[in-house]
């Protein structure tokens, strides 16, 4: 028989066996996995560089892999002096990122998933220092897209960075280049995420007393280079994340200091993403904004929402780093709050200063569609023409540098400054504007107190239409439209003045108290003008169309018809007693335009005592006068030189003059009267006994051109192709 005790030794030496292996085994791998699997540094290296596509390296200072601690469970972990991994192939940075004093923490299922080409996450990351180069080439490859199977994202902002789980870093440093948008940004940073204290630095101390300002030197975005930024450290138990940048976006020199109290947040992405403070200071071009809010991903501003505060040199300057057509402006400065959700950008303006001009208003922007789309509510208490130049080519108010150089190159008055067509199809609008007041910027007329319409910008063709302003208990109506679809501008103009009450429009003060206004009545009058070119002046200088005028209820001052008449005897019994107003029995205003050239079909103010025509042209293309006033009496006048008024010269510098030699045949015949007959002859040339049968025929004539209503664009039409009637046109004659 067997001994019981050597059955029972037999029985439990193989599982002993099998046990004390497992055990040596575990005490093994915890040995290993304890002094950091010195062995598998190189084949884990090798492992992590084919798996990302790309080279990898621990190792210490010297080179060497003896302080490179490796460990497995629960994931990749590695301790290094330098951990770096590489720059993809088309790139000629010498890495991607480089950590010093670093530890690394990678999740196999992530790294399984980076591997096919999706957004790597880093489980953590500490660093005393970080050196990162991200760059994106112009076929939309970027260098943190990992794996063979990564897609090259041609979008303007790729949201496919690098996410994080932890992240500290004692001091960084990160450049950013980018071929499609262009840009070309070298920051500094500081980052700690709160869950541990930051890893220090040796140059911590130095980096925390250098200056927070930012170098202005602006590299060559399409070059690559970029400026230095300066140095950056977050102070003894501080967190969040502190950051100086410079360099080019959009090919405008760039400046950045943001600052946030969370980290990891707008490190996230996704559902994971969660909003952190924000504060960012920026000035980009000629813009520059403040910021204070959240946002769940700063580079891209995603989820962005707060308070802001913008100047520019102009709008055009504040919508060019956004990649937002906006107009040219004086300066602008504005404050309010502003939102992004995905593509869409949403604004309110609490205030917008523009040049003089007072705004505000709500706007969202969608950038998410093949042409982007400005849409909202422009509204303010002030809009001054005179801010409106130099979105037709005019200087900005107050540049007077601008004024005086063009004045001193050329004598025209009319801005020549080419479009920017291009522009107009790069964005479609639809903005309702609800303004208290439109100033013209002058004080001889009276402000259109407000103005409403409905600006629509699409496949680059801007309307303003339901233009509605209101002024002198009257109304201005109509629409314009630029169209900029080819290399050529059509401009359409078709606008209407309907009861504007002159007395109280034109603010011409008179120096008696108890004196008449020089002109008086309601005013209705038509603009329907079509013109084309790449400027202003172009398109004026070939301007076609109509401009008809009627006022209702009319008077003018009774001294200016007898000025205009050069009635020296009526003026001075005017002024001897008081001047009054004279009806004004009929007056008919049609000014035909064509190729720039305007030149009156009817010009007739018809009044009990005298009718007054005025012939010639205005020139829009050489900005030219040649314009002739002349007055027919009625009534006698022992002592009137009754010659014509002249208006000539150019829109810059008009001369008004008198028929010289009108007046010098009168005052000839005045002297040979006087020597050959006596003193009393010489006043015969000047004696003027009317005209009346004349003025009946012009009074019948201008009766039939007035519209039935009295309302021009409501009822009958001024005639076309009308010309001063025969009547006129003798009264006219004898006049001169």
């Amino acid at each position: 028989m067997r001994n019981p005790l050597a059955a029972w030794r037999a029985g439990v030496r193989w599982p002993l066996a099998t046990l004390s292996v497992v055990a040596a085994l575990v005490v093994a791998v915890f040995v290993c996995e304890a002094i950091g699997w010195p062995f598998l540094v190189s084949p884990v290296q090798h492992w992590l560089a084919k798996t990302i596509d790309r080279r990898v390296e621990f190792n210490d200072e010297g080179g060497g892999q003896g302080g490179v601690r490796v460990s497995l469970f629960g994931g990749l972990r590695i301790t290094a002096q330098r951990i770096e991994i590489g720059a993809p192939a088309w790139s000629k940075e010498p890495h991607m990122l480089l950590a010093r004093d670093a530890r690394l923490e990678l999740s196999y299922l992530d790294l399984w998933s980076a591997g096919r080409g999706e957004p790597l996450r880093i489980r953590d990351l500490e660093a005393s220092e970080l050196d990162a180069a991200l760059e994106r080439a112009a076929d939309g490859s970027a260098s943190w897209q990992f794996g063979k199977k990564a897609k090259a994202d041609t979008s303007e902002a790729p949201q496919a960075l690098p996410r994080f789980g932890k992240l500290r870093v004692g001091q960084g440093h990160l450049t950013y280049r980018d071929e499609l948008l262009p840009a070309a940004i070298d920051a500094n940073f500081a980052l700690n995420d709160g869950s541990t204290p930051a890893p220090a630095t040796g140059d911590a101390a130095s980096a925390a007393s250098a200056p927070s300002g930012i170098s202005v030197r602006a590299g060559n975005a399409a070059s690559g280079a970029a400026a230095a930024a300066s140095a950056v450290a977050l102070a003894p138990g501080e967190r969040g994340l502190r950051l100086n940048a410079t360099g080019q976006y959009r090919k405008l020199p760039v400046r950045i200091e943001l600052g946030t109290a969370g980290v990891l947040g707008l490190l996230a992405e996704g559902k994971e993403a969660t909003a952190q403070p924000l504060h960012l200071i920026a000035s980009v071009g000629r813009a520059r904004l403040t910021f204070d809010g959240r946002t769940t991903d700063p580079m891209h501003f995603a989820g962005l929402q707060g308070r802001f505060v913008v100047s520019g040199a102009s709008l055009a300057a504040i919508g060019d780093p956004l990649g937002i057509t906006l107009p040219t402006t004086p300066e602008v400065k504005a404050r309010g709050n502003v939102a992004k959700d995905g593509g869409i950008w949403k604004a309110t303006f609490d205030e917008a200063t523009i040049g003089s001009s007072r705004l505000g208003g709500e706007f969202t922007y969608d950038s998410r569609r093949k042409v982007p789309l400005l849409a909202g509510k422009l509204t303010g208490s002030r809009l001054v023409l005179a801010d409106l130049g130099p979105v037709v080519g005019a200087p900005a108010s107050g540049d007077a540098a601008a004024a005086g150089a063009k004045a001193a190159s050329s004598e025209r008055v009319i801005p020549d400054r080419k479009f920017d067509l291009p522009s107009l199809r790069a964005m479609d609008a639809d903005v309702l504007i609800d303004i208290a007041m439109f100033d013209p910027g002058t004080t001889l007329i009276e402000p259109l107190r407000p103005v409403r319409g409905h600006l629509l910008l699409a496949d680059g063709v801007l309307t303003i239409a339901d233009f509605e302003g209101r002024t002198a208990q009257g109304r201005v109506v109509g629409f314009l439209q630029l169209d900029g679809r080819t290399d050529k501008a059509l401009w359409t103009a078709d606008l209407r003045a309907l009861g504007v009450d002159l007395a109280h429009w034109l603010r011409v003060k008179r120096s008696a108290a108890d004196a008449p206004p020089y002109v008086s009545g309601k005013l209705d009058a038509l603009l329907q003008v079509k013109g084309a070119g790449r400027s202003t002046a172009e398109i004026l200088a070939s301007l076609n169309g109509d401009i008809r005028m009627h006022v209702r209820e009319a008077t003018i001052s009774h001294m200016v018809v007898e000025l205009l008449g050069l009635d020296v005897a009526q003026a001075l019994g005017l002024k001897l007693t008081a001047d009054k107003s004279l009806p004004i029995l009929c007056n008919v205003v049609d000014l035909d335009v064509a190729g720039g050239l305007a030149t009156p079909k009817v010009f007739v103010l018809n009044t009990p005592d005298s009718t007054i025509f005025i012939d010639g042209s205005v020139s829009l293309k050489s900005e030219t006068l040649d314009l002739r006033a002349v007055v027919s009496p009625k009534d006698f006048s022992p002592l009137t030189l009754r010659t014509p008024i002249l208006v000539r010269g150019t829109l810059g510098e008009p001369k008004v003059s008198v028929d010289v030699k009108k007046l010098a045949g009168k005052t000839a015949a005045a002297t040979l009267l006087g020597v050959l007959i006596g003193p009393l002859a010489a006043v015969i040339p000047f004696v003027d006994p009317g005209a009346r049968d004349a003025a009946k025929q012009t009074a019948a004539q201008c009766a039939a051109l007035v519209p039935t209503s009295g309302k021009i664009g409501t009822a009958t039409p001024v005639a076309k192709n009308v010309r001063t009637p025969p009547a006129a046109a003798s009264a006219a004659s004898a006049a001169r």
